[in-house]
């Protein structure tokens, strides 16, 4: 009701606590819908909360489809202080001796020298570097790019600009893989490949060439002794065969080499197998699931506590932070229990570990063929205590074993991909024999399917309501509310006319009786 109220001038009720007791009661609808609706919220965010470990989980088994994570290798070098050493998966175990490391790699250079002036401020002109035409110097530089293809820029300037300008200009040209420093010392400047090696393919030329292109006069080449330097390749001795490389650092043979400087004595690398890095990657995999696991398993059996609804926005005022936080716990727990899509999702990844894997890979022991079909041939098994909900136990000595000794069998039983299966007449798949997909290309497709199930309940971060069925009935809540709303304030106001009208009907009965005592009074 618009506009003033004033409560109980004639009858001395207060009608604006009487009438916010009577709404209270009206509300009573309205404050079943928002209860309803905050469970709602607390069940899509807690479906959401669980999408988004489902994401993390088929991430991680993504990853571990690549088979760096089973056949890691390290290596390492009898002196590091002469040879570096890194290896990728690819690298072949075993040993490699360096003979001698004749020489290292280094980057071809040239230097320039001012006929007048130290100073990076002195002009171009009265450097005496270049010849000065119509104002300007036009400086031609060619090069050679890492790979042996031919570089030539100019670079034009005003004779008025510095020597600072033209070593700005030139390490502003990408182009040239080259860096040029000025001198204000010495009054020289060094420009120098960003590529080692011996770039230039005709061995008896030069890797740089400076020209002063006003004049067509080369100034300056990296063959010209005392100013200038070509690249030198790396050279080491392997099996007394001598190779070169352009740069220190190269890969070998799935070796990641870096001369660090030359010796005439041997340098050993070895190469094994880095099982204590394979064990972590499949370990940190396994607690990742065992993780969401652990979350889906307590929220299939959290407490509901029936008596603890939330609270209406009046019930909350009477409450302190704390009790609001405590009622609010007890509220929302238990808003998934025994749901069957987590249910159904924990037996699907259950069934995993204990199913037979098409990986074609069999090894001899004891003069017997294994064929290794199942992760608890590995170490890898479900917990026996039925209150984990099918998390994961790993026998560390015996997984390090089968890492150690068949990390080819180890990756196949986690990554195999199966053949797609026959099928009936009636086109339904007929079971393999052979065994399914890999462990974590079950995980990861359980994963995708349970996340796309959830989706449609409670919709991805960010959703609109109306693509999934928890928005929906949000929606039609929030639609139900504004009804209400609209209603209880039709009621209020009505509510307001009518005692307004009562104490218009007693004032007017006041007013009556002042006059008639007035009247018996004269």
């Amino acid at each position: 009701m618009a506009g003033i109220r004033l409560s109980g001038l004639a009858s001395g009720i207060d009608t604006e606590t009487m009438i916010k007791q009577l709404m209270q009661a009206e509300r009573a609808p309205v404050d079943r819908l928002s209860q309803k609706k905050q469970t709602l919220t607390w069940q899509r965010d807690a479906y959401r909360e669980m999408n988004r470990g489902l994401l993390d989980l088929r991430t991680a088994a993504s990853d571990m489809l690549l088979s760096k994570n089973y056949t890691a290798k390290t290596a390492t070098s009898s002196d590091s202080s002469k040879v570096s050493v890194t290896a990728s998966p690819a690298a072949t175990a075993g040993s490699v001796t360096i003979d001698k490391i004749g020489q290292l790699a280094s980057a071809a250079s040239v230097t320039m020298t001012t006929t007048a002036g130290n100073s990076s401020d002195t002009t171009l002109a009265a450097s005496g570097m270049f010849t000065v035409t119509d104002g300007k110097i036009n400086v031609q530089i060619n090069s050679f790019s890492a790979n042996g293809t031919a570089i030539s820029e100019t670079i034009s300037l005003d004779s008025t600009q510095k020597l600072s300008d033209l070593t700005s200009a030139i390490n502003g040209k990408a182009s040239l893989g080259m860096s040029a420093v000025y001198n204000d010392i010495t009054g020289k400047l060094v420009l120098t490949k960003t590529s080692t090696g011996k770039l230039n393919p005709n061995l008896s030329a030069p890797d740089i060439t400076i020209l002063d292109a006003n004049v067509g006069m080369e100034k300056v080449n990296s063959r010209v002794n005392g100013s200038g330097q070509d690249g030198v390749n790396a050279k080491y001795t392997i099996g007394g065969q001598e190779l070169e490389q352009k740069t220190n650092t190269f890969t070998q043979n799935g070796l990641t080499i870096t001369l660090n400087g030359t010796s005439t004595t041997a340098t050993t690398i070895n190469t094994k197998l880095d099982t204590q890095a394979n064990f972590d990657s499949i370990k940190k995999f396994v607690d990742k699931y065992n993780d969401l696991i652990d979350k889906m398993n307590k929220k299939v059996r959290e407490e509901k506590y029936r008596d603890f609804q939330p609270l209406t926005d009046a019930q909350r005022k009477e409450l302190s932070e704390d009790e609001v936080k405590k009622w609010e716990e007890k509220a929302i727990s238990g808003v998934l229990k025994n749901d069957s899509f987590l249910r159904d999702g924990m037996n699907s990844f259950r069934s995993a570990i204990s199913a037979k894997i098409d990986t074609g890979y069999s090894y001899t022991a004891d003069s017997k063929t294994i064929e290794l079909n199942y992760m608890s041939q590995i170490g890898i098994t479900s917990t026996s205590d039925f209150r984990d909900g099918g998390k994961l136990k790993i026998d560390e000595t015996k997984l390090k074993k089968m890492l150690e000794e068949h990390p080819e069998g180890v990756y196949k039983l986690f990554t195999a991909d199966a053949p797609e299966p026959a099928k009936d007449a009636q086109g339904n798949p007929i079971p393999s024999t052979a065994g399914l997909d890999g462990f974590v290309r079950q995980i990861q497709g359980f994963a995708t399917a349970m996340r796309d199930k959830i989706s449609k309940v409670a919709g991805l971060d960010g959703a609109v309501a109306t693509t999934y069925r928890l928005g929906k009935s949000l929606a039609d809540l929030d639609k139900s509310m504004l009804t209400w709303e609209d209603k209880l304030t039709v009621k209020e106001n009505a509510y307001y006319r009518r005692f307004a009208a009562m104490e218009q009907a007693m004032n007017q009965a006041n007013s009556q009786s002042a006059t008639l005592a007035s009247y018996l009074g004269q």
